[in-house]
């Protein structure tokens, strides 16, 4: 509970733009690492869900507002640690959804962990222990209210960073720019044929529903109609940036092709189905800055960057760093990959 107040106190701070209370968030964590410290010493193998969602939390509050907590421990070696304990408690898709709270847990260190790695994050993990073996069913193609997208997505997304990861060091060369002639082998290219045609089949809307209605009784008609366009619209959105990655990062198709021009002309058309200052718009940062690093339109551009500014009112300090980068990418044409320094793009 002490480490949700200084989450909250936190981010409430940033958001009205005033200075953070930190002696009163510095007494309500001055015993969360100690006693972290403590349980994994004497319970090594036997992973809590106050744990494992403790160590959650300290990652997204070092995503969200950096640099709250007097411990320079970054979002990755928490996540790393996460990781961790998330393996030790056994395969994550197997989390029965009927564990209300292991499922919620598992839902938003998914998130995290699949968004970390294709925003450059290392990690010495597959993030594709997130992709299911198992036959698909109804509830794959379900949108996860948490999320923003289907779990079926997430897996897709998990794989993409796996193949870019091998990609990576044959694509872009030791300058930070990307190999021309590059193209990728004979498997790489087989699995990519396969998630790509998981992305589109995501994006026909036959396949797809919204799992579950979080409105309160008192929201209006108007704004359920809102909601369900939103939530549509941002499902789409990480297929379309899945679509990106694919393409330009194991694919090796470059900015001009026209398939990559399409999926980020659909990024910037679906943008107006999300209003300005609503809790969807908090969560495209990654398919905006997907759209915003191949845009070759001004007009584009412009749109892109106005979104991610809107999106810095929510007081969440890595938009800045990500809005930052992508200027960084079209003044100096370099791809992100030989730019980034620790951003989270979600």
């Amino acid at each position: 509970m002490n480490l949700l107040l200084a989450y909250s106190a936190a981010h409430r701070a940033r958001m009205l733009r005033h200075p953070e209370p930190n002696n009163r968030i510095a007494l309500w964590v001055r015993d969360v690492f100690p006693k972290l410290r403590q349980t994994l010493v004497e319970n090594p193998n036997d992973v809590s869900d106050n744990t494992l969602a403790v160590v959650i939390m300290m990652a997204s509050v070092e995503i969200i507002c950096s640099g709250t907590f007097e411990v320079p421990i970054s979002w990755q070696d928490h996540l790393t640690m996460a990781r961790q304990m998330i393996s030790a408690r056994g395969p994550p898709l197997g989390t029965s959804r009927k564990d209300h709270v292991a499922y919620f847990l598992s839902r938003w260190f998914a998130y995290l962990d699949v968004i970390g790695s294709l925003s450059g994050g290392k990690t010495d993990m597959p993030a594709s222990y997130w992709s299911a073996q198992t036959p698909e069913t109804d509830e794959d193609f379900e949108i996860d209210c948490l999320n923003g997208f289907t779990t079926r997505c997430i897996g897709s997304l998990a794989r993409i960073s796996d193949l870019a990861k091998i990609c990576e060091p044959q694509r872009i060369d030791p300058d930070g720019n990307i190999r021309a002639d590059w193209k990728p082998g004979p498997d790489i290219v087989r699995q990519a044929v396969q998630i790509r045609r998981e992305l589109e089949e995501g994006l026909l809307e036959r396949n797809i529903r919204k799992g579950c209605n979080h409105r309160s009784d008192a929201s209006t008609e108007s704004e359920g109609a809102w909601d369900a366009t939103e939530i549509f619209a941002t499902n789409e959105l990480f297929h379309w940036a899945g679509l990106i990655h694919l393409y330009r990062r194991v694919l090796g198709k470059p900015a001009s092709d026209i398939e990559v021009q399409h999926a980020v002309g659909e990024i910037v058309g679906l943008l107006y189905k999300i209003r300005q200052g609503s809790t969807a718009e908090a969560c495209i940062i990654f398919p905006m800055f997907a759209a915003g690093c191949d845009s070759e339109d001004q007009v584009q551009r412009d749109t892109i960057m106005e979104r991610l500014k809107s999106v810095e009112g929510f007081g969440m300090t890595n938009t800045p760093k990500v809005a930052t980068l992508l200027q960084t990418v079209w003044d100096t044409g370099k791809p992100w990959e030989s730019l980034v320094s620790g951003e989270f793009f979600g």
